[in-house]
This record gives structure tokens, C-alpha cells and sequence, in this order.
């Protein structure tokens, strides 16, 4: 696509630029820009949304002069805004907003209160940074739905043929699903019959993207497991870890043992293992399995300590590989009938965290 004059929206991009640059892997190289497709929408007439115009932005300017493209879209914007009209504006994005464009949105919606942004990012840039999660969130307080695009069904937007489907609004930056299952065997002596505890499971979107709201019964052919996410406001976080331990806490009992394994999407925070030791520490009777997706800010000695320490207390640590992908997807996920399709770079990207891993716990 040429660029477009300064201020001035596209009408459609090319579809290679479209799969080039809203591809959702979560570290992509060379996306340097930033894609915005929009579409605005009025009220004033009548209760139902009117569709009033659409287009698309990129990132305008130069190194000196830069203009990202939601900076591009508000000061277009601003000039066709009236008073008396109501707007309703949607992006699709090729990246979340960085923090200078995460206030000027916030700015901008908190000045013009007769607008509202829904925002479908295809990835977060910088996610697990706090000034970008700090964006986000001022975002979230002056109103702006921001949700990660999902990929079901068909519906032409603005710009692209994309896709219409569930989309699962982000709850809170630092999402974490930790699935699990457990044995508890009657007797100390390890004796008696095996039974596995719990039962529900995570739609396909979440396995792969973000988190979903609500969560039906789960069908009666699905094997016992528990799915848990992180929970409450950022104020009074409880980790899944915490929240697992929680609740774990009410079924034990002395005369039993218990293994239990854990699949979980981040290895656990430093805060997690120092919980996860001393919980091991004093509950003997319990041994744990970890199989983490990824590591968790592995290069902060706060954290190492903690995968360390878990260790020494007897929790086993793996990094998960296919079997683990296809175990979880199978027993944690309502599939519908749909084997699991692995993504690129699965097993070199489990060979390189599993070496991070070991050279950590030595």
C-alpha cells in the first residue's frame, strides 16, 4: 500500500498487507508499524447505531516527526466531530496502543465524553511492560473496550474481509489459566482405589488467546480437571496459583496423598513460588507437577530464586511440549471433536525454554 497523505484515512489495504501485519503470534519480528482499521457509527436520528464512514491508518511520518495511527485517526477524527451526534467507534489494530498513544486516547475520550472506542487489538505490544499494562488500563478507566481479535465466521470491515467471532474482553493484563488434575490415593500407604477430582474445561479461544467470561457445564465424557484464571480487580489480585491452593486447601486430608499436575499458561511469578514452597513445605503428603507454557520474567533473579526454591521443596518443573499441548486440549478445552493443530516453532520454541529452565534450577 503507498502512504497515504497525512490525515487522510484509506479506504481498504491489499489482503497480503492484511495477513502480514494482523498475524496474532505474539512475537512477531519487522511488524514495526501499526495497522488501524475503523469504522464509525451515529446515533443521531435514531436508537439504532448508523453506519456513518470507515477506513484505514498506519503509522505516518518519520523517525523526527512520527505520527502513530492512532494519533493519525484522532486528529482526523476531531475534525468532522459534533457536539450534538453521539459516536461509536471501533478499531481493529494490528497492535495494542503504546503508552504515549494509550494516554492520548484517554485524554481524548475523557474531553469528548459523546464518543466511544471499542478497540480489537491482533496482538499486545510490549504486554507484559507496566508502563504499556498502565496504558491499558487509564484506557480501560476512561471507558475504551480494548479486546484481543478472535477468529470465527465472516463480516466484511473496514479496510479487510476480517472475522467475526467471540471476542473474549481481557480480563486484567496479566491473564494466567492454570488447568490441573489430581489423584488422591486412600491410605498413607498408598493403597486403596485412585479418583481423579473435578471437571470443567476452557473454550478454544482461551486456550489459544484470552480469557472467556462465562463457561457452561462441560459434557459428561470430559475426564475430572479444574480450569482456573487469575481473579479480582489489579488491587486484590489472586493468582491462579493462589487461587488453586485456595481451594485445595478444604479437601485435604492427612491420611491421603496426593499428586497433582499443573499445566499452566505463565511458570509462576515470584510471589506464586514462595506460596507454592511453603505450601509444599508443610503439606508432605502432596507432590506437584508443573508444565508451564512459558517462562515467567525468567531472566529476574526474584524469579529464579522462586522456580528454585519450588524445586528444592520437591515440585517437579517442565516446560510443556506437544503431548502436553494435545493432553490439555483434549481434557481442558470443549474442542468440539477438533484435534489440535500445532502452531510454528512448538518444539523449538520448547527446546530453547525447557535449556532456560534447567540452567535456572541448577
Amino acid at each position: 500500500n503507498k502512504p497515504q497523505p497525512r490525515g487522510d484515512p484509506m479506504v481498504r489495504m491489499y489482503q497480503k498487507t492484511f495477513y502480514y501485519h494482523f498475524n496474532n503470534r505474539p512475537i512477531l519480528s519487522y511488524r514495526n508499524d501499526t495497522w488501524l482499521c475503523f469504522e464509525v457509527e451515529t446515533n443521531k436520528d435514531s436508537n439504532s447505531p448508523v453506519p456513518l464512514c470507515s477506513g484505514v491508518f498506519r503509522n505516518q511520518g518519520d523517525s523526527k516527526t512520527p505520527c502513530h495511527a492512532e494519533d493519525c485517526f484522532l486528529t482526523w477524527f476531531q475534525d468532522m466531530l459534533s457536539s450534538d451526534q453521539d459516536y461509536q467507534v471501533t478499531w481493529y489494530t494490528s497492535w495494542s496502543p503504546c503508552p504515549e498513544c494509550a494516554g492520548l486516547v484517554a485524554d481524548f475520550l475523557a474531553t469528548h465524553t459523546n464518543v466511544s472506542l471499542t478497540i480489537f487489538a491482533a496482538r499486545l505490544y510490549y504486554g507484559q511492560d507496566p508502563d504499556y499494562q498502565q496504558g491499558l488500563r487509564r484506557l480501560n478507566k476512561e471507558g475504551a473496550k480494548v479486546h484481543i481479535m478472535n477468529y470465527k465466521g465472516e463480516k466484511w470491515e473496514s479496510g479487510v474481509r476480517l472475522r467475526e467471532g467471540h471476542r473474549g474482553e481481557l480480563m486484567g493484563l496479566d491473564g494466567h489459566y492454570l488447568g490441573f488434575m489430581f489423584l488422591s490415593h486412600r491410605g498413607r500407604d498408598g493403597g486403596g482405589n485412585s479418583r481423579n477430582q473435578m471437571s470443567w474445561c476452557s473454550w478454544p479461544g482461551p486456550f489459544c488467546h484470552c480469557p472467556s467470561p462465562a463457561l457452561p457445564a462441560p459434557p459428561p465424557t470430559v475426564p475430572p480437571s479444574l480450569l482456573l484464571l487469575s481473579q479480582a480487580p489489579p488491587k486484590t489480585p489472586c493468582h491462579a496459583e493462589n487461587c488453586f491452593l485456595t481451594w485445595f486447601n478444604d479437601l485435604l486430608s492427612s491420611d491421603q496423598d496426593y499428586q497433582v499436575t499443573w499445566y499452566a499458561s505463565w511458570s509462576p511469578c515470584a510471589d506464586c513460588a514462595e506460596l507454592v514452597a511453603d505450601f509444599l513445605a508443610t503439606q508432605r503428603n502432596v507432590s506437584l507437577t508443573i508444565f508451564a507454557a512459558r517462562l515467567y520474567y525468567h531472566r529476574e533473579p526474584e524469579i529464579q530464586r522462586g522456580l528454585r526454591r519450588m524445586h528444592q521443596k520437591g515440585a517437579q518443573l517442565h516446560i510443556m511440549s506437544l503431548p502436553e499441548f494435545q493432553h490439555c486440549w483434549e481434557n481442558f478445552v470443549h474442542n468440539q471433536g477438533k484435534q489440535f493443530q500445532p502452531w510454528d516453532g512448538l518444539n523449538e520454541n520448547h527446546q530453547l525454554l525447557d535449556t532456560q529452565l534447567q540452567e535456572i534450577l541448577r
